[in-house]
């Protein structure tokens, strides 16, 4: 049998295949070989016939699309990174690190800007206008909801979680995505407090844990990762040359350039700064692209 592993507490992990959600282990291989398990990994499993409570055995984790180690996630489809204009205020550096590290990492981003209801609606249509030529973007209104169908259609049947800066409000629209739900995302949550409390009885662990990582399917196919939140992605060792690469709004243009490997910054002839100055590339993102790649250098010092 194949499932997602969609929760993973005390050496114990909770496979969704589809219907419903079995706790089980992993087969010692796994163990010996020190392979771990990652919430969002699709595994082999079989149900153990020895067991009273019907749990699993996981024999095999099958290759993964990616995977992100803060928190330990994999296969994600779209990472939703989210900003407010104010409460706090936006950092666009920060914002588009993250989108620089899904595109490292093959995961599409999808730009939501929030709390549209504190903010000037000139400036919500301004920071959208930033990213809309580059990527899917949309603003969502916490209060009334506004906005939040339209990011459903964009995330609609796909591995999903949600990304941004402490207090932009993630679980505000992780709650309005939630909502409406017709008891499927309810169930599962049912099913796996149910699962987790029969590692009490086993182990005498899990009652007292911190916040791990959860998936909880949606009825439209969205599989959405609950997570502890997180404000940046893992970005190891790049070449500065690189990072011109992350920002998807340059390729087109370098071809163009008088230098096959400009880096937009000092060179002559360069069709990124002339687009730049022409207003088709924004201000913040070229900055942000200029700080990335100063940080890169000062890593390989």
């Amino acid at each position: 049998m194949t499932g997602t592993v969609v929760k993973g507490i005390g050496g114990f992990y909770f496979v969704y295949d589809g219907n419903s959600v079995v706790m089980g282990k992993a087969r010692g291989n796994l163990k010996r070989n020190k392979d771990i398990i990652f919430v969002g990994d699709i595994v082999d499993f079989d149900i153990d016939e020895n067991d009273k409570d019907g749990e699993c055995v996981i024999h095999r984790v099958i290759e993964r699309k990616n995977c992100l180690t803060r928190p330990p996630v994999s296969n994600l489809d779209i990472l939703v990174v989210v900003f407010s204009l104010v409460q706090p205020t936006v950092n666009y550096p920060v914002v588009d690190k993250l989108i620089a590290g899904c595109e490292l990492a093959g995961i599409d981003p999808v730009i939501c800007i929030s709390k549209t209801d504190l903010a000037e609606p000139e400036a919500v249509s301004e920071a959208i206008s930033i990213y809309s030529r580059i990527y899917p973007s949309v603003s969502v209104n916490g209060v009334t909801g506004e906005g939040i169908e339209e990011l459903r259609e964009m995330i609609s049947g796909k591995k999903v979680a949600l990304a941004g800066p402490s207090g932009v409000g993630k679980s505000t629209i992780t709650n309005l995505l939630h909502a409406g739900e017709p008891g499927i995302a309810e169930a599962e949550e049912a099913l796996l407090k149910a699962a987790t409390g029969r590692i009490s009885r086993k182990t005498g662990r899990g009652r007292h844990t911190t916040r791990h990582v959860e998936i909880f399917p949606l009825s439209d196919g969205t599989m959405l990762y609950d997570t502890p939140g997180f404000t940046s992605l893992d970005m190891p060792g790049i070449e500065p040359i690189a990072v011109r690469d992350l920002f998807p709004e340059f390729r087109g243009l370098g071809s163009i350039c008088r230098y096959s490997d400009c880096m937009h910054i000092n060179e002559p002839e360069c069709a990124v700064k002339e687009a730049l100055k022409d207003g088709k590339i924004s201000a913040s993102r070229y900055e942000s692209y200029i700080s990335m790649t100063e940080e890169v250098r000062k890593w390989q010092k």
